[in-house]
């Protein structure tokens, strides 16, 4: 501590500043979210790739809904660091509860999000955050419930993320088939590769 202010190392600060990244998404507590960026920090999700500021900050995929719950769990970050850059690797389990034709449903999605990070002055934020789809679950709210599932619509839908895709599209949205995520690992690649030459 330091006239009253507690110093923070470096992998503290990174670690906090991810964590609270998701803390206020999850939240809808966008002037925090917003904070957590650079003015030209990137995103790139399922649903958002730009500028956080104008394609991610205060926006939301169709299958969003404010009234419904939102809950994330999240792992401790994985810190790679070089001078004032550094990269984080934060494993992601996500829960949303959505209307789907006319039921409750819970929608799990397992992610991993590459956050790079950079320092500018004596202050760390992010300057891009790209998530990794792993794998998804659908469960009805009610145990029993059918959710009557379109299996022609879900022919043709990815593994890791088949069930977010499902929702969306149900929900009017769209959602592309060429997106990041581990049932193709040449989309994954590229996003380490990235990020190893971030801290170069």
């Amino acid at each position: 501590m330091k006239d009253g202010r507690i110093i923070m190392t470096d992998f503290e600060a990174i670690s906090q500043l991810v964590l609270k990244e998701r803390s206020a998404r999850g939240k809808h507590q966008d002037a925090a979210l917003a904070d957590s960026y650079w003015d030209d920090g990137t995103v790139t999700t399922s649903w958002s790739t730009g500028l956080a500021h104008e394609t991610f900050v205060g926006q939301h995929p169709a299958d969003f809904d404010y009234s419904k719950p939102l809950v994330g769990t999240y792992g401790t970050p994985l810190v790679y660091q070089n001078g004032n850059r550094a990269y984080a690797e934060v494993s992601s389990t996500t829960k949303h509860w959505l209307t789907l034709d006319g039921n409750e449903a819970v929608v799990e999605s397992f992610m991993t999000l590459i956050y790079r990070v950079e320092k500018r002055g004596d202050v760390w934020k992010i300057s891009d955050l790209t998530s990794i789809n792993n794998a998804d679950t659908l469960t009805p709210m009610i145990p029993g419930t059918d959710l009557h599932i379109d299996l022609d619509l879900l022919k043709g839908l990815r593994v890791s993320y088949r069930w977010l895709a499902y929702t969306r599209i149900k929900a009017g949205g769209q959602i592309g088939n060429d997106g990041i995520g581990s049932d193709r690992p040449e989309t994954v690649k590229p996003v380490y590769d990235k990020a190893e030459a971030w801290i170069k």
